[in-house]
């Protein structure tokens, strides 16, 4: 499996390299004409489907903020539904719908770390990796696709990247589908591999970072989503999802985990910057090879406003039922409060994201069931024409639902990670980038099942890149 997936990623490189070449042919006819290129959105969030993926057995979310168009483009409007799986946004450009945009990226760095999670000595790391955005849009249908891979070389292991982000809309009258699908295959916790100068800081997909610095080990992902939403009068709709996904780890010693969500909600707009939600919520948790399982009720009122091509606020709060159900527990509830919230703001040359997520998860490999905290916040200015800065902080507690062991008590983990990137552009579609990251991991936890989960840690890397952005290739 991993010999074919680096073969996957290499080849992947070739066909790059190679439509560069074809598409040069081009170039002359379409540098100057800003109708032909590609624009890409207003900054999301932190995921495609947060609603799904932000509770956490298979991915958390990563904060990434896009480059945000030039004051004057024409802005769309964003009609998500607040109780939807997608989070809301400024709007997408209005541009070229149309096109595969293939890219290179070559990033070199030299950690540090002082735990388990890592080796305790200086040691480099090199990722080759190659991406491809394709988006497809009609009056009817939306495509998009997001694929990184390559390969992670390093003076202690080498390992392949793939990363991959698909999503079909389809609207029919009152009726719209949104189907999706996530699925990662990385070697590290995405907490440290995305979130300190590696995958958050290309072109391409988000490293997904998980809130625990665990061991270098091999592990695979995947969330599969269906949604479908009916608009019941022009004010009012009704959305209704579910998603499954897994959590796997190719190595002894962490916890494989499922989970299986329904979501439904009813979306009013008061105005037409302003609506609000009722939202339910339904996640099942299940962990390979243990006689344990956890549900998940949850009731949310939800609020947003929404300002095309200038901010984006959106928070959902209530109360949760956690039902618990195995050997360890037996049966019994636990009553906790949910809440999600995101702000994403855009003045002239400055971008702003705020994020905060109180909420169960599957633990991560690393415990049966947490209670997490996470925020996360992401600023980004354009110094010059060609110069660019940003700095991203993140802060996560965890606290364990179930006991690892017959012993155990309550386990904490609190995890905060800095970052800084300064971005050079060289030419059109190629940047050089400087970065600094440290992470730092604390727990009280004395056993525990899993190889680090017992450490307390800190790490520190310093990172160089170069995203090569190729020609894009337009179509109808």
């Amino acid at each position: 499996m991993p010999t074919l997936i680096r073969i996957h990623g290499l080849v992947f490189l070739a066909v790059t390299l190679f439509v560069s070449a074809v598409q040069a042919q081009d170039a002359d006819s379409a540098k100057n004409d800003p109708r032909e290129q590609p624009v890409a959105p207003y900054p999301t969030g932190r995921s495609l489907f947060p609603g799904i993926l932000s509770s956490g057995s298979a991915d958390d979310s990563d904060l990434n903020i896009s480059q945000a168009p030039t004051t004057g483009t024409q802005v769309a409007a964003d009609d998500r539904p607040l109780s939807g799986v997608q989070e809301m946004t400024m709007g997408s450009n209005m541009g070229v719908r149309n096109f595969i945009l293939p890219s290179i990226n070559v990033v070199s760095s030299v950690a540090l770390n002082s735990s388990a999670s890592g080796p305790d000595r200086p040691t480099t790391f090199t990722d080759v990796l190659g991406t491809l955005n394709l988006s497809h849009m009609s009056d009817r249908s939306e495509i998009h696709l997001d694929y990184t891979g390559g390969e992670m070389l390093s003076s202690y292991l080498n390992s392949v990247v793939q990363n991959l982000d698909f999503s079909y809309s389809f609207k029919w009258q009152r009726w719209s589908l949104l189907e999706g699908e996530q699925i990662s295959y990385l070697s590290e916790s995405p907490f440290g591999f995305g979130g300190v100068g590696g995958l958050a800081f290309l072109n391409g997909p988000d490293g997904v970072p998980i809130p625990f610095l665990t061991a270098s080990l091999t592990r695979l992902s995947n969330t599969v989503v269906s949604q479908i939403e009916y608009n019941l009068s022009p004010r009012s709709s009704w959305t209704a999802s579910g998603s499954f996904g897994v959590l796997n780890f190719l190595g002894a010693g962490y916890i494989d985990s499922t989970e299986g969500q329904f979501q439904t909600g009813y979306n009013y707009s008061v105005s037409p910057q302003s609506s609000i939600a009722l939202i339910y919520r339904f996640d099942a948790f299940r962990f390979t090879y243990l006689s344990q399982s956890i549900e998940d009720h949850v009731v949310q009122l939800g609020y947003g406003h929404y300002v095309t091509g200038r901010m984006s606020f959106q928070v959902a709060a209530g109360p949760s039922v956690e039902m618990l159900r195995g050997l360890v527990t037996g049966y019994g509830n636990r009553y906790s409060w949910a809440l999600e919230s995101l702000l994403n703001y855009h003045l002239d040359r400055t971008t702003l994201l705020f994020a905060y997520d109180h909420l169960v998860t599957g633990g991560s490999g690393v415990l049966v069931g947490a209670q997490t905290g996470q925020f996360e916040a992401t600023v980004e200015r354009e110094l010059t024409p060609r110069w660019r800065a940003s700095a991203t902080m993140g802060y996560a507690t965890n606290e364990s639902l179930i006991p690892t062991t017959p012993t155990s008590g309550v386990q904490h983990f609190n995890s905060w990670y800095v970052a800084a990137r300064i971005n050079r552009q060289l030419r059109p579609r190629m940047d050089f980038f400087v970065t600094y990251g440290a992470q730092v991991q604390a727990t009280n936890a004395a056993a525990c099942t899993t190889p680090n989960c017992g450490t307390n840690s800190i790490g520190h890397e310093i990172s160089i890149g170069f995203n090569f952005g190729l020609r894009p290739i337009l179509f109808r």
